[in-house]
């Protein structure tokens, strides 16, 4: 007999752009097509949005942020990330995600009228226009038994393991290359299909009263008394990416041979926890509160494009003509095995930290499509990389910017009526992501009120760069390094604090020029000039005296000196400072570490350095990098607080465009529930000079989010000024960015 197909068929309006895939990369895919005017169709597997971050699977979503201060991802992720943290009350943990984050995907995705979502839909089915053209994608909705069709013009694969990309032949790869076909380090000598394994993660909760628990029969024995090799259990109050289970089999063919297995060890580690191992007494009163049942899975397939980013390629951090997003994670592969290696770290095992850690490094369009199929864009995790580079590129966050990037390049095709591989020249979609508020390293926005125009700003006051003393610090013995913007054009004295238990001795600070505040290769540079300082018993200000003539520009003071000194951590985080240290390894690194709270040392100079200049909001680039690219208003002064711009000419616009400080420092995994950020201004206006008279164009109340856009009347204006009247807590304004433009009514940009 004939199979009988019992489901329903229904083909959807025909769409612009169809993103198959609702994780991270898909749903800032669809929103960024959608507010680029495409008619928009998000497909998704499953009943919520957000693919491994979900309340599903609850793997918090990391970035760039983790590795490197002030590299947050910001665009359409940070809105998401600043709303839910905003919103929820939980914490950002393994195992911690609930259905407030749910809610924020959904929120965003309804709000926007020229997207619609797909969701419970697997994709199935690619047919094809011709062999170079996909027509529709099609396959069964779980819940509605109905089959969608769903016709497109472009569409874009973020569906993690390439269902759209396989079905219309475009070429794929699993498992890493050999070191000899692209010359990577870090490659292995032979190719083979080894992919990281999926992990499921659990949530417990603290009871007040004994929480026994029993281990089903067929749980694995994790019989350990002095805890689990190379994997620590001592923070068990959310669940561990280590329980990871994967290759030899296949992530996502044995996805359900996987689960099983996940499930044996996720018991087994809890079982250890509860009755086996040292967190036994302090795990007395904690229950199971959930465990996963959905493997977040890490990798499967990498589509071969145009262009494929390699090791070599990230740890140059050279501009690419076509870079459209950025990444910054480590190169972080994981242990063969997983949870059943027990006799090897379960991430890059036997690799030196340094020789993984990577700086921010730009991500180009053409790694986002194929040759071979002419309408198709991907994103997430099948983008093409070699697998050293997708080590680093599989990150949540970073794969969220680039499925921004996917989604505003698709939209873009789809108003010109262009395809991938015909965009000759991507500045308007590099001008486009900057105006949502993406960072393209090595490029800077255009607008009405660019200093490049002529534009003039002024401010009521603006903010030193100057750290009072906080908690802890980096002894002396360990090089630690502040980083420090210099804008009189000569440095006098150098003051740092230090807290010194013993005799009076010796320090050493040597200064070295830094092209931006990642540049921690300047710090093994010859110093451009080392001086002596002592250092008496107890704690205070040290002065340095340094006297040096020196351009404006950031500079590396590093000092050496007894282990028992330490150079106090700051009070406070003045926008683009930063501290490194010498790691036990010999190379550098930020201070403290990755996955915690930045912190700046506790420094000053004289004369006092002022780069918090209003000119900083003007220039095009709204983050700190090659300079502190903000105005900041004096603390010391009190709100309110303005900046106003004076235009070289009288200037028609309808758009104005705020960036402010959300607090790039902050990462999401130690930001609260129920949080706004205390550097974000909360409270402004905007007033327009026109015809020799100010009037108010606009007043927000309640602002917590970093990219404000405001449409107004058509005005033509020679000043433009905006006052801060509050933040969400900090004594001073912060301003990234102070934009304008004349969109008459279309998808935005700056008329000429």
């Amino acid at each position: 007999m004939m199979p009988h197909d019992s489901t329903r068929h229904r083909t959807t309006g025909a769409v612009d752009v169809c993103v198959v895939g609702a994780g991270l990369a898909g749903t800032c895919a669809a929103l960024a097509a959608a507010r680029g005017g495409a008619i928009t169709a998000l497909v998704g597997d499953r009943p919520v949005l957000g693919g491994n971050s979900s309340s599903e699977l609850r793997i918090p979503p990391g970035g760039s942020g983790y590795y490197n201060p002030w590299a947050n991802e910001t665009g359409i992720i940070r809105e998401l990330i600043v709303e839910d943290r905003a919103r929820n009350h939980d914490p950002v943990q393994y195992g911690h995600a609930n259905s407030v984050w749910d809610l924020v995907l959904y929120d965003a995705c309804r709000r926007e009228p020229n997207l619609t979502a797909h969701l419970n839909t697997t994709i199935t089915t690619v047919t094809m226009a011709d062999a170079s053209t996909i027509a529709e994608v099609c396959g069964p909705q779980s819940r509605s038994g109905l089959t969608l069709h769903i016709p497109g013009r472009l569409f874009i694969d973020c569906s993690g393991d390439g269902v759209v990309g396989v079905g219309a032949g475009v070429p794929c790869r699993i498992g890493p290359e050999a070191r000899s076909e692209l010359g990577e380090p870090l490659a292995p000598e032979q190719p083979d299909d080894f992919v990281m394994g999926s992990s499921l993660v659990f949530r417990a909760r603290e009871i007040g009263r004994e929480a026994p628990f029993m281990p089903p029969d067929w749980a694995e024995v994790y019989d350990f008394p002095e805890g689990i090799p190379y994997r620590s259990t001592a923070q068990f109050a959310s669940g561990y990416w280590w329980i990871e289970i994967g290759w030899p089999l296949d992530t996502l063919h044995d996805d359900e041979t996987i689960r099983d297995e996940l499930l044996r060890h996720v018991l087994g580690v809890w079982d250890h926890i509860k009755n086996r191992g040292p967190q036994q007494a302090a795990a007395r009163t904690w229950a199971l509160d959930w465990v996963g049942f959905v493997p977040a899975r890490r990798e499967s397939r990498r589509f071969v494009g145009a262009h494929v980013l390699t090791q070599q390629e990230i740890e140059r951090r050279e501009p690419f003509p076509d870079t459209i997003a950025y990444g910054g994670w480590s190169i972080d592969d994981h242990t063969r095995g997983g949870i059943t290696a027990l006799h090897m770290r379960p991430s890059f095992d036997a690799v030196a930290p340094e020789e993984y850690f990577v700086t921010p490094y730009p991500i180009p369009l053409r790694s986002l499509y194929a040759r071979e199929v002419d309408n198709l864009l991907f994103a997430g995790r099948v983008m093409s990389a070699s697998r050293i580079a997708f080590s680093s590129l599989r990150v949540q966050q970073t794969l969220a910017v680039i499925g921004q990037a996917a989604g505003t390049a698709a939209a873009w095709c789809a108003r010109h009526d262009v395809l991938p591989a015909e965009i000759d020249d991507p500045t308007p979609i590099q001008q486009r992501l900057i105006r949502d508020d993406c960072w393209l390293p090595g490029l800077a926005g255009d607008d009405l009120a660019r200093d490049s125009r002529g534009t003039v700003a002024t401010a009521s006051s603006v903010a030193a760069a100057s750290v009072p003393p906080g908690e802890g610090g980096h002894s002396l013995s360990t090089e630690p390094a502040a980083l420090v913007p210099v804008t009189s054009g000569r440095v006098d004295r150098a003051l740092i604090y230090l807290s010194n238990p013993g005799d009076a001795c010796e320090a050493q600070l040597a200064v070295r020029r830094a092209d931006n505040i990642w540049d921690l290769d300047a710090l093994e540079s010859e110093p451009l000039m080392v001086a002596v300082a002592q250092v008496p018993a107890g704690e205070g200000w040290v002065g340095i005296e340094i006297a040096a003539e020196l351009e404006p520009g950031l500079y590396w003071l590093s000092v050496t000196g007894p282990e028992s000194v330490i150079w106090r951590w700051g009070a406070r985080d003045p926008i683009g400072l930063v501290a490194a240290f010498r790691h036990a390894s010999g190379t550098f690194w930020f201070g403290p570490g990755s996955w915690s709270v930045w912190h700046n040392l506790a420094i000053t100079v004289e004369p006092e350095s002022r780069p918090y200049t209003p000119a900083q909001a003007i220039n095009g680039v709204p983050r700190p990098y090659a300079d502190v690219n903000a105005w900041v208003s004096d603390p010391d002064r009190p709100l309110p607080a303005w900046l106003e711009i004076e235009l070289a000419e009288p200037t028609v616009f309808d758009t104005i465009s705020l960036v402010f400080d959300s607090g790039l420092h902050r990462i999401n995994y130690v930001t609260p529930g129920l949080f706004r950020a205390p550097e974000c201004v909360r409270d402004y206006t905007v007033e327009a000079e026109t015809g020799g008279h100010w009037r108010e164009l606009l007043s927000v109340t309640g602002n917590y989010q970093r990219l404000r856009e405001h449409r107004v009347d058509e005005v033509t204006a020679t000043r433009v000024r905006l006052t801060v009247s509050a933040t969400n807590g900090d004594p001073s304004a912060r301003v990234y960015g102070l934009r304008l433009y004349h969109d008459g009514g279309g998808e935005g940009g700056t008329d000429e």
